[in-house]
């Protein structure tokens, strides 16, 4: 089993949205997927509750291991949560408060798998694109401002049960992250 969270110390970067995407592109995978919804905002499991995705959200941690691929966590955005698993994807938006609080972040972090992961990326903001140009040479992965993430949420459904403008697009940037969670680069 892979344990993947998604965490970040600072609040609005995008976890929720990643996680949940994420997860649908390991179950469409084939990939048997569980999300822990740790976050006390608990917008995973309200997605949940709307019962259109095509995996399983729970509100908290499992009292037993389940038999999963992939066990996902949406962490809260708290520094004293760092959270305790294989590989964390660090979502943060391309400004310098993300960077900066990130950067805190990752000298906190021993011995775990980090993906930073540069999202809501919108190329046509100057500043944005030097800083994703940057943190994509050290590594970084890239996940552009695309209006289909909100949208589908909004439906209570992820990028991949979408068709629509965009769908496939931001269906490959989530793939690509699968794939390198897989990797294991």
């Amino acid at each position: 089993m892979r344990r993947v969270a998604f965490w970040s110390p600072k609040g609005g970067a995008g976890k929720t949205t990643l996680a949940l995407n994420f997860a649908a592109a390991a179950n469409k995978a084939g990939y048997k997927v569980l999300v822990c919804d740790l976050d006390p905002q608990k917008s995973a499991t309200d997605i949940f509750s709307e019962n259109k995705l095509p995996f399983s959200v729970i509100p908290s941690q499992p009292a037993v291991m389940p038999s999963v691929d992939f066990l996902i966590y949406d962490h809260p955005p708290l520094m004293s949560s760092i959270p305790e698993v294989e590989t964390i994807i660090i979502p943060m938006r391309p400004s310098i408060l993300d960077l900066k609080a990130v950067s805190r972040a990752l000298r906190a972090i021993r011995d775990k798998r980090i993906i930073k992961c540069i999202n809501a990326l919108d190329i046509r903001r100057h500043e944005e694109r030097f800083i994703a140009t940057k943190l994509y040479a050290q590594g970084a992965h890239l996940v552009r401002d695309r209006s289909i993430y909100v949208s589908s949420l909004a439906k209570g459904e992820t990028v991949f049960q979408q068709e629509g403008y965009g769908a496939k697009d931001a269906q490959n940037e989530i793939n690509r992250l699968l794939e390198r969670v897989i990797a294991g680069n």
